[in-house]
């Protein structure tokens, strides 16, 4: 059970970013109830990941709560290069070109880390970014370059998430960067490894053979991840349904059913699963969840998630802490309903095996 939480079985997981990543409010996010810091090796130096695990450490000890720590490799995950300070505003009708390559970077130019397919782009293909917070129209294709309209702009950072559904060439195994990045959270005495874009058996291999004591759980994000659901659920110690990344993916109508499933596949092997992305997205502004975002958490723990885990939420919205809280709160709730309902039924059991046959003997 990865929940250290007084009174909470299903584990909060949340990532730093440059508000909560402070010391005062590290010690107030972790008191509120973190059972699992996120680092995502994928943004971020190395001296930053360094600073925040030791900063964790200190902490943990303090509240006299261990909290575990979990290093996210970026996989086979595509995203945007460099930025001018690392950031800029796409607005809608403005012209955005990708390369396939680094090039030097500009405000409207950058590059993506994996390749495309130009034969398989038309006129008018969308390009996803953030999970399809920015979307972008190709108006032409090279094998070098994307020269692409904003249909739906804002602000967008480097190291974003791109998919180019159905032209991406994304590369078999670990890459070198992966390798390296896991020995590097090996080095720093991580808890779990994450995956992203986990497709097969031959993930966790690969992961295992450079850190064979590690949990790696494997994150579901890809069409080729679900249609080999039962091999991963076999091979990996977790899963995590990132719906995020699997929603561009796949039908976004399809993924309530498809975190269903895995979650009960995963708890019918014994394995972990976690549930992420866009919990509580609206409090990355707001102080109070949606109703929606209410329903969505309750429903993922009485399904039976092990935990949830939380990224822009309290990486960098406005509010850290007052999420934490709200995700506590709301998995209390919902673990007692789960509770109620369990106790409810094994009451039931009990007394059809007892109550005798009303209708039966002698007339």
């Amino acid at each position: 059970m990865l929940s250290s939480f007084p009174g909470r079985r299903t584990a909060i997981i949340a990532t730093l970013g440059p508000v909560s990543g402070t010391r005062p409010c590290l010690e107030n996010v972790l008191r509120a109830g973190v059972d699992v810091v996120r680092l995502s090796m994928g943004n971020g130096t190395r001296e930053q990941h360094a600073a925040a695990v030791r900063d964790i450490r200190e902490v943990s000890a303090d509240i006299g709560r261990r909290v575990l720590l979990l290093a996210d490799l970026q996989g086979r995950k595509n995203r945007l290069g460099a930025l001018p300070d690392g950031q800029a505003q796409w607005q809608p009708g403005e012209v955005v070109t990708l390369c396939a390559k680094p090039v030097e970077a500009a405000s409207h130019r950058t590059w993506t880390t994996h390749p495309w397919q130009p034969e398989r782009l038309r006129p008018g293909a969308e390009v996803l970014i953030d999970d399809g917070a920015i979307v972008l129209a190709v108006t032409a294709a090279s094998a070098s370059e994307l020269r692409c309209t904003v249909v739906q702009g804002g602000p967008v950072t480097s190291g974003r998430g791109v998919t180019i559904p159905g032209a991406t060439t994304v590369p078999a195994g670990l890459c070198e960067r992966d390798a390296d990045d896991l020995e590097f959270a090996r080095a720093l005495g991580v808890d779990l490894v994450a995956l992203s874009f986990a497709a097969s058996a031959d993930d966790y291999a690969a992961v295992h053979a450079i850190a064979p004591d590690q949990l790696v759980i494997g994150k579901v994000e890809h069409p080729d991840a679900l249609a080999s659901l039962p091999s991963l659920v076999s091979a990996f110690d977790g899963l995590m349904v990132a719906r995020g990344d699997l929603a561009v993916e796949i039908p976004f109508e399809d993924v309530p059913m498809a975190q269903k499933r895995i979650v009960a596949e995963c708890a019918g092997r014994g394995r972990l699963s976690v549930v992420a992305t866009q919990l509580l997205h609206s409090m990355r502004r707001s102080t109070l969840p949606t109703r929606a975002e209410v329903s969505d958490i309750a429903n993922a723990v009485i399904d039976g998630a092990d935990a949830l885990m939380v990224t822009g939420e309290t990486g960098y919205g406005l509010h850290p802490v007052r999420v934490v809280e709200v995700l506590h709160r709301v998995i209390v709730r919902a673990e007692r309903y789960r509770d109620e309902i369990s106790e409810a039924s094994d009451r039931a059991v009990a007394g059809g095996r007892t109550n005798p046959d009303t209708h039966g003997g002698e007339q």
